[in-house]
């Protein structure tokens, strides 16, 4: 608090001075008045009394009390120096006065004034003078360490409310407990997190045991330790959350006299940790390398079902890319500043796919954590969830995922109550999952319900021209990681990446440009590096690549001129639709 604002506290604690001013009439027998150092009076007895916060005559003795800092003595009022200023002089009933500062950290921030109105209340002050200036030394000590006080008080006060500002402000849930366990501050927030029905100025001073009895800021106290990032959990009546808590405890010299606790869902921050790592892949349709007219198509057809919830299918061969469309479809939706989380129905073993799903609730289990798990589902709450190889997955979970997407709630293993599930599905296979339905090895319902947009990638080997973007593309992306400068590939290695059928597709052609760069000597990737991995295959083409590419455009051009036409008409089309021009179209066909 400023030293201005002081100035004003005697007029603050108006009463506490009146009651003072009152004492020191009634002991002296003669009257008193207080007044401030803005020259108000803030007290006064007798005559002064109604005139109490009122300004005193302009030129006082008074205001010389102030400025000098001292006691001054005025036995013949009206007539004296000091009181040749003031405005009052000539109408002054007062017969005798003593005035002294009170004085509270050297500044005079008020004065006290003994006044005397007739002979008798003169000689008795004039014959008790030394022992009133001691008694006023002392009242106005009494007054100053009162101001003290007001100002401490105030500064706590005002620190207080910032301090409650921020903890009801803050996004953390934020308990404050005596050493006995006793609340004494409490946030919205940690209102909210812990599901409590009564309101915050009820839960102050009842004891945190009530409410939470193993409460990891009551195991603080208990043992004298602090905790960082500690994981627990509130169980309620209706309801189990978990918490990272963090644990201060607040000592006096050696004394523990309370501990602060501040805990965030613990759900929030997983769901935050997959929302940051997601937010760094840079999995967007834009991303999606190719631009044969097949997976142009696919890329069109993903854009259009994007920013809608509808559950999609993607099947294609092992290694055309389902992940890569499923992140994309994600990052291009409405739910994209949530979890993408996925789950490979093929990669875990059945015992523990069901757990990994669904999550489950303590002692669910042997060997299941004592604070139990929240399902992988759960964790993808408002975002995405994406079953891979779904046509892996066991009929007995089959049934039960069903039930989850009709009733869009999810039960852990061992729990009762359901959980709302606010999510997207995105399924994936390479399997043909309707021969698995002749077989009885998929749920047909299952089926229908995952199968609303059904998205088919294509093999590598039905989009060559694709072939020599994506092999560039790779090795961009491992010239870099392994701070190498491979140019590229000579002619006939890349007419031998456009012949061979890639029963690996996309997933194929990146391994083996990482191996070709790893085995490399020149500042092209030859044959000679790389035909080593492709055991099985021999390349008996004599074309070259320039020779391959007219031959495809060939290709392209004939199947535009079959759907247009092969007519002025047509040609006109295809030429706009291939975005080149007529004399450049006829050229291309004649070379071929």
């Amino acid at each position: 608090m400023k030293m201005e604002e002081g100035l004003m506290v005697l007029q603050r604690v108006g009463p506490m001075v009146q009651q003072i001013a009152e004492a020191i009439a009634a002991t002296v027998n003669c009257h008193v008045t207080i007044i401030d150092a803005n020259l108000v009076r803030v007290a006064g007895t007798g005559p002064y009394e109604g005139k109490v916060r009122r300004h005193i005559p302009q030129g006082s003795v008074f205001i010389k009390v102030l400025k000098r800092k001292e006691t001054i003595v005025i036995e013949n009022p009206g007539h004296e120096r000091e009181c040749w200023d003031c405005s009052a002089k000539d109408d002054c009933i007062e017969t005798y006065e003593i005035c002294t500062p009170i004085l509270w950290k050297d500044k005079a921030m008020g004065v006290i004034g003994i006044f005397a109105f007739d002979e008798k209340q003169r000689e008795y002050l004039k014959e008790k003078k030394e022992d009133l200036l001691n008694f006023l030394e002392k009242m106005s000590q009494l007054i100053a360490s009162k101001i003290g006080e007001t100002i401490l008080y105030e500064k706590i006060d005002a620190r207080n409310k910032e301090l409650d500002a921020v903890i009801q402000n803050v996004h953390q849930g934020i308990i404050c407990i005596t050493s006995k366990g006793n609340v004494s501050q409490i946030n919205a927030k940690a209102v909210e997190l812990l599901g409590l029905s009564k309101p915050i100025d009820e839960l102050q001073g009842i004891n945190l045991r009530e409410i939470w009895a193993n409460a990891l800021i009551l195991k603080s106290i208990e043992e004298n330790k602090e905790y960082i990032d500690r994981e627990e959990y509130f169980e309620g009546q209706d309801f189990k959350k978990g918490l990272l808590t963090t644990v201060k405890l607040i000592c006096q010299g050696d004394n523990l006299i309370g501990a602060v606790g501040s805990f965030t869902d613990l759900e929030n921050i997983q769901r935050s940790a997959y929302k940051t790592r997601e937010n760094h892949t840079g999995f967007s349709l834009n991303n999606l390398i190719g631009v044969s007219s097949k997976i142009m198509e696919v890329k069109e057809r993903t854009k259009k079902v994007a920013n809608y919830d509808s559950t999609v299918l993607i099947t294609g061969e092992s290694g055309t890319g389902k992940e890569v469309f499923a992140r994309a479809i994600h990052d291009a939706s409405q739910r994209a500043d949530y979890p993408f989380i996925g789950i490979n129905c093929s990669a875990i073993p059945e015992s523990l796919l069901e757990s990994e799903l669904f999550g489950y609730e303590p002692g669910a289990f042997t060997g299941a954590s004592k604070k139990g798990k929240a399902g992988k589902m759960e964790l993808a709450n408002k975002g995405t969830f994406f079953l891979d190889e779904i046509g892996d997955m066991p009929l007995f979970l089959q049934a039960k995922l069903l039930r989850v997407l009709q009733d869009k709630k999810v039960t852990r293993i061992g729990g009762l109550k359901p959980k709302e599930l606010d999510i997207r599905i995105i399924a994936a296979t390479n399997k043909d999952l309707r021969e698995l339905i002749k077989k009885r090895m998929f749920r047909e319902d299952l089926y229908y319900r995952l199968n609303v947009i059904p998205i088919a990638l294509p093999p590598l080997r039905e989009r060559l021209d694709d072939i020599p973007i994506l092999a560039e593309y790779f090795l961009r992306i491992y010239n870099e990681r392994f701070q190498k400068n491979i140019k590229g590939f000579t002619s006939e290695a890349m007419a031998f990446l456009m012949s061979y059928p890639w029963p690996g597709n996309v997933r194929e052609l990146e391994n083996i440009v990482e191996y070709g760069i790893n085995f490399a000597e020149n500042d092209y990737i030859s044959i000679e590096d790389i035909k080593d991995r492709f055991e099985n295959f021999i390349y008996t083409g004599t074309k070259s690549l320039k020779e391959m590419v007219q031959e495809y455009e060939y290709q392209v051009i004939n199947k535009y001129l079959e759907k247009f036409g092969n007519t002025d008409e047509g040609r006109k089309k295809t030429s706009e639709i291939l975005g080149i021009s007529r004399a450049t179209l006829y050229r291309k066909l004649s070379q071929s």
